[in-house]
């Protein structure tokens, strides 16, 4: 039999001259010793102890695979097969093939088995350091304490800073001023929480004096006393939110302006379409600018909010609008109307509502309620659709009273101006019959004297 000192020899020259040898000679020289041992120690004690000792042939193959992979294992498994066909020829073939295949398969299995695990087990690290650095997603291990444990290249391609600058300060030192509070608010969720971070945004200092828009996930080891984080540069996700962001501001800068000059033109049209109607009718043509006054100060007293105030103001010069469509003879004559002359006039008021109805403008649309409903009375005897009470919108009964109290104390082509005093006697006598007591009584609040002059119901003192 073949000579323990001699087999590793020469087996080790075998190794050193073949590509294991620069990664895997300490680990083949113990497996070699181990299977000259085994077949050594068969040789002495087959008589006592059978084929048990070669059950250590195993242990090359597995070392060899450990050390060298599949390749490795295959190869030590291989041997061990050899070393036991050796030991059945030496002991007249004890078991026959099948003892001997047996042998053959346990070796090769057991080396292939280890050796395909441990290429794996290389093949997913080798992966996971390329995909480590090549990632542009900056991953990082950091201590409970605040400190880089671990960085990626990332960090360094994105900050500029070497991954030993990162470490050797503590983290929020990186973080912007501006974020540091927040930054650390998320940390200790983690520590002190054990809180999962997801999509935590913060800006962190570059070495040439910038900074970068980060995006953090992140989920704290307990049992490590660690974070471990990835995340992601968006910063030029975020300046393309600011630009989005100034030009939208920029755009509903200029909506606003737009808007408002149409506001501005619109409110010129309708004072001019006021004063058309108006004007066949009335000297100063100023009837419209005071009826509109009158009812925003009715308005303010009776409790309505600003904006319904404010709208009241600039609908309520509309009233007659539906003038317009009235002959001059009619609404011009000095005399007493005749019944048909007075039904045509009453279609003014469905004249004007035609006219303003159908606009998205709530001024309109309030210019076209007012223009139906301000001739209609508090006992329902009023046109064009006999309605009472409340039923009569509050923005109708208001200006019910600002126009009559107005036309009363005007000349009209029909009659000659009344004393003021007598034209408020006239609005208190019908509060009830023609007009909202609670309009009246707000009435009675007002300078009476003021309300002629529109210029002066600028600078109205509501008498208390």
């Amino acid at each position: 039999m073949v000579g323990v000192p001699t087999f590793i020899r020469g087996m080790t020259s075998f190794l050193r001259r073949s590509a294991f040898a620069p990664v895997g000679e300490f680990w083949a020289v113990s497996g070699l010793t181990v299977c000259a041992l085994a077949l050594g120690g068969g040789a002495i004690f087959t008589d006592r102890l059978g084929d048990h000792p070669l059950i250590f042939l195993t242990l090359p193959a597995v070392l060899a695979a450990v050390s060298l992979g599949l390749r490795g294992g295959m190869t030590f498994g291989l041997l061990a097969s050899l070393i036991a066909t050796a030991w059945w020829f030496e002991n007249d073939q004890p078991g026959g093939l099948v003892w001997l295949s047996s042998r053959f398969a346990t070796y090769l299995i057991v080396g292939a088995v280890v050796g395909w695990m441990i290429d794996s087990r290389a093949d997913l690290l080798r992966r996971l350091t390329h995909h480590n650095e090549l990632t542009l997603d900056l991953i990082a291990t950091a201590s409970f304490d605040g400190y880089f444990i671990q960085l990626n290249p990332a960090f360094s391609r994105t900050l500029g800073f070497s991954n030993e600058e990162l470490k050797s300060k503590p983290l929020l030192e990186f973080v912007h001023p501006d974020d540091r509070e927040s930054t650390l608010k998320a940390i200790e969720e983690q520590t002190e929480q054990g809180n999962e971070v997801l999509q935590f945004q913060n800006r962190y200092l570059t070495k040439s004096g910038g900074f970068r828009w980060l995006e953090w996930t992140s989920r704290p080891d307990e049992q490590a006393k660690e974070l471990i984080a990835v995340a992601r540069d968006i910063t030029d996700r975020k300046q393309l939110e600011m630009t989005i962001a100034r030009h939208t501001e920029l755009l509903e800068q200029a909506v606003r302006e737009r808007t408002s000059e149409l506001e501005a033109a619109r409110l010129e049209t309708l004072q001019r379409l006021a004063l058309a109607a108006e004007y066949r009718d009335e000297d100063t043509h100023q009837h419209t600018e005071r009826v509109g006054s009158t009812a925003a100060l009715l308005a303010e007293l009776l409790g309505l909010t600003d904006e319904e105030v404010a709208l009241i103001r600039l609908a309520a010069p509309l009233h007659d609008v539906g003038k317009l469509a009235v002959p001059d003879g009619i609404l011009l004559k000095p005399g007493k109307l005749t019944t048909d002359e007075f039904r045509r006039m009453q279609e003014h008021v469905i004249a004007g509502a035609s006219l303003l109805a159908g606009s998205a403008s709530q001024v309109l649309q309030l210019a076209a309620q007012i223009a139906l409903t301000h001739h209609e009375r508090w006992d329902g005897t009023g046109y064009p659709n006999q309605l009472r009470g409340e039923d009569i919108p509050i923005s109708g009964r208001i200006v019910a009273v600002a126009d009559v109290f107005d036309a009363l104390t005007h000349d009209r082509p029909y009659k000659a101006a009344w004393p003021v005093k007598a034209a408020v006697a006239e609005i208190g006598r019908l509060s009830g019959r023609q007009f909202d007591p609670r309009v009246v009584a707000a009435f009675d609040q007002l300078d009476h004297d003021a309300l002629l002059s529109p210029n002066r119901q600028r600078h109205l003192a509501i008498v208390a």
